[in-house]
This record gives C-alpha cells, sequence and structure tokens, in this order.
C-alpha cells in the first residue's frame, strides 16, 4: 500500500479518536458538574425565616433528607426596617405515600433550622453598654423545630427540565419562644407558633 495513503488513513483515524475522547470527556464534565448543582429550589412565604424566602438545596438518602439554604426578606411595611436573613434548614421526611404515578404524600415531615438576622438591632455577641450575662439569647441568631407535610406531582415535568413540583407547610416555633412560654404562662400557644407555605421545584 501506498505510504501516503496509509498516513493519510492513520490521520483519519487519530482525528476521529481524538473527537471522540474529546466527546467522552465533555460529557464527563459535564456530568461531574451536573451532580454539584441544588437538587430543588424553594421559595417560601413566612415560616419564621422571612416574609419571602428564596432556597435551594439537596437530598440525601434516597430524598429522606433535605438540607436547604435560605435567604429571607422582611419588607419595611411589615417590619421596623427592611430585614435580610439567611437559615440553614434540615428537614426529615418520614413517611412518603405514592397516591398515584403523578403524585406522592409526604405527612410527616420535621425539621431542624438556624436563622440569622443582618443589622445593628440584631446582634449576636452581647454589646458593651449591657452588663454580662443580661441577656441569655441574642437577637440576630436563633433556632427552631418545625413540623410540615408536602404533596409532591409531576406539575411542571413535560415542559421543563424539572422533574416535578411540591407544595408544602410548616408550623414550627424558635427555641427563645419555647423557653419564654415556659417561663411564662401567661404567653399562649398561638403567639409562639410560625406557619409557613412553600413550593419546590425538582431537577
Amino acid at each position: 500500500m501506498n505510504f501516503k495513503i496509509v498516513l493519510i488513513i492513520a490521520f483519519f483515524l487519530l482525528c476521529s479518536r481524538l473527537d471522540a475522547y474529546s466527546q467522552d470527556s465533555q460529557d464527563t464534565d459535564s456530568a461531574k458538574y451536573t451532580k454539584f448543582l441544588p437538587d430543588y429550589v424553594k421559595l417560601q412565604f413566612a415560616g419564621g425565616i422571612g416574609f419571602l424566602s428564596l432556597g435551594l438545596g439537596y437530598t440525601f438518602f434516597d430524598h429522606r433528607l433535605d438540607v436547604s439554604f435560605f435567604y429571607g426578606y422582611v419588607p419595611i411595611f411589615i417590619s421596623i426596617d427592611d430585614l435580610h436573613s439567611v437559615s440553614l434548614q434540615l428537614t426529615g421526611k418520614l413517611i412518603r405515600i405514592k397516591v398515584n404515578e403523578d403524585i406522592d404524600l409526604l405527612p410527616l415531615n420535621i425539621g431542624f433550622f438556624i436563622h440569622h438576622t443582618f443589622g445593628n438591632e440584631y446582634w449576636i455577641s452581647l454589646p458593651s453598654h449591657y452588663p454580662d450575662e443580661y441577656y441569655w439569647w441574642a437577637p440576630g441568631r436563633n433556632a427552631g423545630l418545625f413540623i410540615g407535610g408536602e404533596i409532591k406531582t409531576k406539575l411542571l415535568s413535560d415542559k421543563t427540565p424539572a422533574s416535578g413540583t411540591a407544595f408544602y407547610v410548616r408550623v414550627g416555633s424558635r427555641g427563645l419562644y419555647i423557653a419564654s412560654m415556659f417561663g411564662n404562662s401567661a404567653i399562649p400557644l398561638s403567639e409562639i407558633i410560625e406557619v409557613g407555605f412553600g413550593v419546590a421545584i425538582y431537577r
């Protein structure tokens, strides 16, 4: 066989191999980066972490545990000032009932959250003008518990890349509120309860 023909065939085989390698590399890189994308985004109304809160997070243990990060906002017309906050939230989903092919019911979700509000009035370390141990709590950071439920549907899954849409409700309270109620029986339960509603879009 003519040596030039051999070189031409070898050249095209090499180019083909390099192209295949490049495609495989792109697919591998794409898969590598995709796994870091959040598993869902959330929009929540009220619930003790903001008037409106936008969140994202990841699921673990076959969707039995959610770890969510929220940015919350409280507008000035319902507060003394515009408030900004962040929250870290862990939610355990204890029961899952498959209603049909399109709907899962999760009637018992329990969770824990840590909430931080920004602003001079929301300090974390006791200001120097207060005597030591004047406050045992800090207005800028608190934690609490909640219980709730969720309905997960296939809504938007046929028209968007989302795998489904969920609607949830949560009822909770903060450790400070619970401790205050135990220390003062005149505080009604309704004063320490925080109710929130939200929607989550899963990828």
